[in-house]
């Protein structure tokens, strides 16, 4: 409810003669308006009622729960304690140490949670004697108030909402609660936390529950705006547009720090209220994420271009459902995912190469540059996709090896091959060499035993990836599980090229 709501509700139950609901009311309109007389002027009146030969004559009882009240107000409080110590000529009761011993916050907590209780009253203008102000400049300064044109409401609303955003992860604690503590228990620790002081039934799994994904908060953060998600949930928000999900605030400095406002009350609030609750959103958590490491059953798949073991594939990530894969490769630890080329009847190609993320660097837009390299080839057994991009049930290929004879022609053709790939290489011009010695790096060293890799010899697949090959040309290289024939492939589109440039 807003200030008028109060006020009204204030005024009406002060008619009727609930003087403590009202009074409640009327301190609710101060922390929502320290500066509005007429509120105040009212809950003074109040509170010196209260205290009054007449109302406390019948009403000692109700004593302790003025200052249940006003607990959450400590300046005000002690204000009306030495009013009560100061009326025993009027008969007020004295004070007991157990009534002594309610909650009380700071005012620094109080003003995160009701917009800035500092100036909730001043306790000098609560007079012994009775004494009120000049009630016409009061009744003057609210109708001037009220004729306040709706710019004016707003700016406070949103000064309000301002200091609520600064300190949005203190809870608001419920003044009608009193935190009792048993005579048995130990001292309590001066440099500790305090306790939270909530009552166990006042809690429901549904009231803390994230508004995006419906399931109870697991790693919540809270945005400068004042709202609370899980993590990964604010995250894949992100990902589309750099706003809040509820109010539409702008977080693009959240994106561009990739820092976010840990909310740890709500995790300890989880954790002590709600532990089975907790157990089970955890363990969820966990069979997702063991459901995502799985390097053979939906497997990501990035539909872009071709990739070769061992050899770099450095990538430019925007795309939404493409920023969620990389991150959830980081989160799972694999740091692996597919890559294959596009197929307009398919959707992508059936053979592909397993890439791992090397280094990502983040922009302030949420762009990417990942640097990956080639791990191993695949082919595809079953497409699917999940939450936006593509996945695949894979089988890992390897070459097939031989022997004897074979074994030493197989040598012999990967000595030949290997200095015409790198004769055609050297006869490149420097500039083209330069660029390819940029991406790809330099060409690797000629190994002494070419089977000794599954995926074959890493020059073969740096030759292929700076080939001026289509990738359509490119993909049965990929596929092939002989390297005699892989060897001989090559060595044709090297004469090939070579007889073209001549």
């Amino acid at each position: 409810m807003g200030f008028k709501a109060h006020f009204r509700k204030a005024q009406a139950l002060a008619t009727l003669g609930k003087v403590e609901d009202a009074l409640r009311e009327f301190l609710y309109c101060v922390s929502l308006d320290g500066k509005n007389k007429r509120a105040r002027s009212e809950a003074e009146q109040l509170l010196l009622s209260f205290f009054s030969t007449s109302v406390l004559g019948d009403c000692q009882e109700h004593y302790p729960d003025i200052l249940m009240l006003l607990a959450p107000h400590p300046r005000l409080k002690e204000h009306v304690k030495s009013m009560a110590t100061e009326g025993t000529s009027h008969n007020l009761p004295k004070l007991s140490q157990e009534n002594s011993e309610l909650p009380r916050c700071s005012i620094q907590e109080e003003a995160a949670a009701r917009g800035d209780c500092n100036s909730l009253m001043n306790p000098a203008k609560v007079k012994g004697d009775g004494r009120q102000g000049n009630m016409k400049d009061q009744e003057g300064e609210e109708e001037k108030g009220d004729a306040a044109s709706p710019e004016v409401a707003s700016s406070k609303t949103g000064k309000c909402q301002e200091k609520k955003r600064k300190h949005c992860q203190i809870e608001p604690r419920d003044p009608e609660v009193p935190n009792k503590a048993s005579k048995s228990d130990p001292p309590a620790d001066p440099g500790a936390r305090p306790a939270l002081s909530v009552p166990l039934a006042s809690f429901d799994a549904s009231d803390l529950e994230c508004s995006l994904c419906m399931r109870l908060f697991y790693e919540p953060v809270t945005t400068p705006c004042g709202h609370t998600f899980c993590l990964k949930c604010l995250e894949r928000c992100l990902d589309h547009n750099a706003k809040c999900p509820l109010c539409k605030d702008g977080l693009s400095q959240c994106l561009a720090s990739r820092q976010y406002s840990k909310n740890v009350i709500m995790e300890e609030l989880i954790a002590k209220f709600l532990p089975e609750e907790l157990k089970e959103r955890r363990r969820l958590y966990e069979e997702e994420m063991a459901e995502l490491s799985n390097l053979n059953k939906n497997v990501p798949i990035f539909v872009c271009t071709m990739a070769y073991p061992t050899v770099p594939c450095p990538l430019h990530i925007f795309e939404p459902c493409y920023r969620l894969m990389i991150r959830r490769c980081i989160e799972t630890g694999t740091r692996q995912f597919g890559m294959c080329l596009g197929d307009p009847i398919k959707g992508f190609a059936e053979y592909g190469c397993i890439l791992e993320i090397r280094n990502v660097q983040v922009f302030a837009d949420g762009r990417s540059v990942v640097d990956s390299i080639g791990k191993r080839r695949f082919k595809v057994l079953h497409q699917g996709q999940r939450d936006g991009y593509n996945t695949a049930d894979i089988e890992y290929i390897e070459d097939q090896k031989v022997q004897g004879e074979d074994c030493a022609e197989l040598m012999g053709l990967h000595n030949c091959v290997y200095e015409q790939a790198s004769s055609w290489f050297h006869s490149l011009k420097s500039s083209l060499k330069n660029r390819i010695l940029n991406h790809f790096g330099p060409m690797p060293e000629k190994d002494v035993d070419p089977q000794i890799n599954p995926n074959g010899p890493a020059w073969c697949w740096w030759t292929l990836a700076v080939l001026p090959l289509e990738g359509r040309a490119q993909l049965p290289f990929l596929a092939m599980k002989s390297l005699k024939d892989r060897l001989n492939g090559i060595r044709r589109v090297l004469a090939f090229i070579s007889r073209n440039q001549n």
